[in-house]
């Protein structure tokens, strides 16, 4: 069997070594150890070293990485040929684009405009966007390039530095004016790009510059809108400033903002399509106070944003007819999504009508779920039936280069190159074959790339891959020492990493369980893990929440404390993990013993919402699947608490 069939993903995955001669293996590990130090020897400019191992490598499929590498360390010093020879040797590498890009960068920051311009092709990096009119101007098309930077110039947020020379150029011309920088200052402030806004007023003069002041100030205190002469004159700047601050004052007072805006509609010379946003906004607010439109006004709210405002409205304040009448007003496939079918079953059950709840219990979501606890119904998975993986399919797959480049990757510790050629090998194949990389995703321990791939290969049903039960000692371990159940446990983690170990997200969160370490730092003190976690200081916390049991067993703790603080209400608990205790004791005081699933629906934020249903739904699959069945929600936590 030759080396590129039959790739290991590691020496650690003894499973897939049976059937493998030693050599074999001895070669692939002296392959990627050379790999390794070939690309080191690139990143430090050792060129001829880099190169001599390079060589070595023969048909190893990591080699073109060794050549991606030597031409990324020296870019501004690469050939148009170089860079030809490599997109044409290798088009289906997914570093090939990438690369590409870089160059043309590297280009335009020499100022290589017409070599540029003769690469021009339709793009959304913004850089290279900013370089490609650069380069149309450098060449003499200067008509069609300052067209080209007044649409650069009107998007309403920030560019790259790459655009400043061309927009410096372009503000010397008669294309740029007073109303052109009005509309890109509208556009920013619509945008929520206030750095911007506040930037652009330094190329206002005159009576246009007090009204961009006046319209900034609304972001602020929009309460100004309604104060008396501010923004009377019937003006576009007014309009627009109207326009936003009346949106905006609607959130903090929605009453009053209905009367400045009924004075406004009746005075200034908005357009219908103005109007009619404009009072769906404020009809939204009003709702959202309680105050439902008369019978009269109901047939003008017709768009998904109001109709879905109008719904959240009148669950928020358990208005059931107002429910019922709303979501009877959602059509096509809106009204067939579980979450609308939930909330009509659950108006009619107040009403005393005939529900449906028991054909949306069969459904596998959180609100199927939810309908099965409503009429004490089983739990219905709809689980197919695990498929066969045999070793012929796993050969099979290690055929097709993008997936040996991927497994490769993986093993010398490249992991972003690696998810970037099993990404582009998703997009390339059919769904029996996308069933069976999931497969083999799981079997290299790439727990995320199996639920990914699983989804992607539309094989929700098989929820061996999709709800993988790695690291259950851990969890079982951490659930007996902190009382926390350990599907409750896999649920977050499920939901938190996917299972991945090395990940850190946007906001610092690190790890299986997605812990700030600062969180780890306070759980460790509070709950003196330090024998087991070490000293709980500096660097150290963070690089043992990348250890899978450590991280654990900090996240275990955390929720564990959580729990504690909320009575041991899992809705409650799971919302502070997501979003921090302060917001949830915040929006539990407007919320006192309501039903929990009210509560829920109506959590401010979007994405602690999802993921309190998320984790609530997945715990309940991960019992089923061990066959210990519970409702999704239990005893007292149908109802926050009273105070």
């Amino acid at each position: 069997m030759s080396l590129t069939t039959s790739l290991l993903i590691g020496q650690s995955a003894t499973a897939w070594a049976e059937g493998f001669e030693e050599s074999q293996l001895a070669e692939r590990a002296a392959a990627r150890s050379t790999f390794k130090k070939a690309v080191e020897y690139a990143r430090q400019g050792q060129i001829t070293k880099s190169r001599d191992l390079q060589h070595s490598l023969g048909d190893y499929p990591l080699a073109p990485y060794v050549e991606y590498q030597l031409l990324s360390s020296r870019l501004g010093q690469t050939s148009p040929a170089e860079i030809d020879a490599f997109r044409e040797r290798y088009p289906d590498l997914p570093a090939t684009p990438l690369l590409y890009q870089r160059w043309l960068k590297a280009q335009g920051q020499r100022r290589q405009w017409a070599r540029l311009h003769s690469r021009r092709y339709d793009t959304t990096n913004a850089d290279l966007q900013c370089y490609f009119v650069r380069a149309q101007y450098g060449v003499g098309e200067k008509s069609a390039a300052l067209d080209a930077t007044t649409k650069l110039w009107l998007r309403p947020k920030s560019q790259p530095k790459a655009c400043d020379p061309i927009f410096s150029i372009w503000r010397g011309t008669k294309r740029f004016g007073q109303d052109i920088v009005w509309q890109r200052f509208n556009g920013a402030m619509q945008a929520g790009e206030r750095v911007l806004a506040r930037y652009l007023q330094r190329y206002m003069t005159g009576t246009r510059q007090t009204a961009a002041k006046a319209y900034y100030e609304l972001a602020r205190q929009p309460q100004r809108v309604s104060w008396r002469g501010a923004f009377s004159a019937d003006t576009i700047e007014n309009r627009d400033a109207i326009s936003y601050g009346i949106r905006r004052y609607a959130r903090r007072d929605a009453q009053k903002a209905a009367v400045a805006w009924d004075t406004f509609r009746r005075s200034h010379a908005f357009s219908a399509v103005e109007r009619q946003l404009l009072d769906e906004h404020i009809a939204v607010e009003l709702a959202g106070d309680g105050q439902f439109p008369e019978h009269d006004q109901r047939n003008v709210l017709a768009s998904e944003f109001a109709l879905d405002g109008m719904v959240n409205a009148a669950i928020a304040h358990q208005r059931w007819e107002e429910v019922l009448y709303w979501i009877n007003r959602v059509s096509g496939l809106e009204a067939g999504k579980s979450r609308n079918q939930y909330w009509l079953a659950r108006a009619q059950q107040q009403l005393g009508q005939p529900h449906s709840f028991a054909e949306l219990a069969t459904r596998r979501d959180y609100y199927g779920f939810m309908a099965a606890a409503q009429v004490n119904a089983d739990i219905e998975l709809n689980a197919a039936p695990a498929q066969s993986f045999s070793h012929a399919d796993e050969m099979r797959l290690l055929a097709i280069p993008g997936i040996v480049r991927a497994v490769e990757l993986f093993a010398v510790g490249d992991s972003l190159n690696a998810r970037r050629e099993w990404y582009r090998m998703t997009e390339m194949q059919d769904a029996s074959t996308l069933h069976q990389m999931a497969y083999l995703a799981q079997r290299m321990g790439k727990l995320f790339l199996a639920i990914q791939t699983a989804n992607r290969a539309d094989a929700r049903d098989d929820l061996t891959l999709r709800f993988p039960t790695a690291y259950a000692v851990a969890f079982q371990e951490a659930s007996l020492r902190h009382g926390v159940e350990p599907y409750l446990l896999q649920a977050v983690t499920r939901q938190e990493s996917a299972f991945q170990v090395r990940v850190k997200s946007s906001a610092g969160a690190l790890g299986l369980m997605q812990i700030m370490p600062a969180t780890a730092k306070l759980a460790i003190r509070r709950g003196g893990l330090t024998a087991v976690m070490g000293s709980g200081s500096g660097k150290a916390v963070e690089q043992d929440l990348f250890i899978p049991e450590r991280n654990i067993e900090i996240g275990s703790y955390h929720l564990s404390w959580l729990l504690r603080r909320y009575s041991g209400l899992r809705p409650l608990a799971i919302a502070a993990y997501n979003a921090g205790e302060s917001r949830v004791d915040r929006w539990l005081t407007k919320a006192r013993s309501i039903p929990m699933d009210v509560w829920i629906e109506t959590i401010p934020f979007e994405e602690t919402r999802n993921y309190v249903q998320n984790v609530l739904a997945f715990e309940v699959v991960y019992r089923e699947l061990e066959q210990r069945s519970a409702p999704v929600l239990r005893g007292s936590e149908w109802v926050t608490p009273s105070g």
